[in-house]
């Protein structure tokens, strides 16, 4: 909870700035630019559904919501959001997926092709267990309405792919992508990383299995760059404070990434000055 409230005060600081920046370049007659944030979900549990559903409330007022397959946001100065879902939980069909078709937000869900119909094997850090929420099956997946979902692919089996050898690499990236375009009959272009985890040889196996667009868990702006392949989304789940979300709609949480590299390396620092004592000791 402490860690939760720091994020949020610091993220206040950065869309005060945000607005400060904004209204003296509108004074100075600057056009505003449009942003982009793409937000990550898992879970949507049926008591979960009206949070969920006012947060959309708020989503549909403050921004305008596209398709995480969209080439390049247009409509400059004009604050645009995606929704994505990672694992394909029955509860996010169940309970996100008619909220969304009722206020005509598209969304995204990603995939784990070896677990249709069945639970997740696999370690969740989320809060709660989704780990005993049922996967949507084969036939569900293929009923969903692609004029507002789009499917991407999230492996295999969710394994950290920067953990695995180059063969189960390709089967995970590769293969999800040809057993998911068999099932749905089409084109899959999307894919997400497994706990966010990827690097360079990661990135680069996906551009090789023909992916158009890789999303990650850093929480930066996304869609800044016409060609962009990399790009960062936001957590967000349906017990997100009101005024969470709201920050995170207007990506005041993109901080976040340049904490985690400061953080790393002060405890580096820390760490080779540990190991320096400890030799001179000996």
């Amino acid at each position: 909870m402490g860690a939760r409230i720091i994020k949020l005060t610091i993220s206040l600081f950065v869309a005060a700035s945000d607005w400060l920046r904004s209204r003296f370049g509108q004074l100075l007659g600057r056009p505003t630019r449009g942003t982009c944030v793409v937000l990550a979900f898992h879970s949507v549990t049926p008591e979960q559904r009206a949070r969920f559903a006012r947060h959309m409330d708020a989503l549909s007022l403050l921004a305008k919501p596209i398709r995480a397959d969209v080439k390049f946001p247009p409509d400059g100065g004009v604050r645009h959001v995606a929704i994505t879902f990672d694992d394909g939980l029955q509860s996010a069909v169940d309970n996100a997926l008619p909220e969304l078709q009722q206020r005509g937000i598209p969304c995204t869900l990603f995939i784990v092709t070896e677990v249709l119909g069945g639970y997740p094997n696999w370690q969740s850090f989320e809060s709660g267990n989704s780990s005993r929420e049922k996967v949507m099956s084969e036939e569900q997946l293929c009923g969903l309405p692609s004029d507002l979902v789009a499917v991407g692919s999230h492996t295999m089996t969710h394994p950290v792919l920067t953990a695995v050898d180059e063969e189960r690499l390709e089967r995970e990236i590769s293969g999800s992508r040809k057993k998911l375009e068999k099932i749905l009959n089409r084109e899959v272009r999307l894919f997400s990383f497994p706990y966010g985890a990827f690097n360079e040889r990661v990135v680069r196996r996906c551009r090789e299995a023909g992916y158009e667009r890789v999303f990650s868990a850093l929480p930066v702006l996304a869609f800044s760059e016409p060609q962009e392949f990399l790009t960062g989304r936001v957590g967000a789940g349906a017990t997100d404070w009101p005024i969470e979300f709201r920050l995170k709609l207007a990506g005041a949480y993109r901080w976040l990434p340049y904490a985690f590299t400061l953080k790393r390396r002060i405890l580096s620092s820390f760490s080779g000055r540990a190991l320096l004592k400890a030799g001179i000791r000996t």
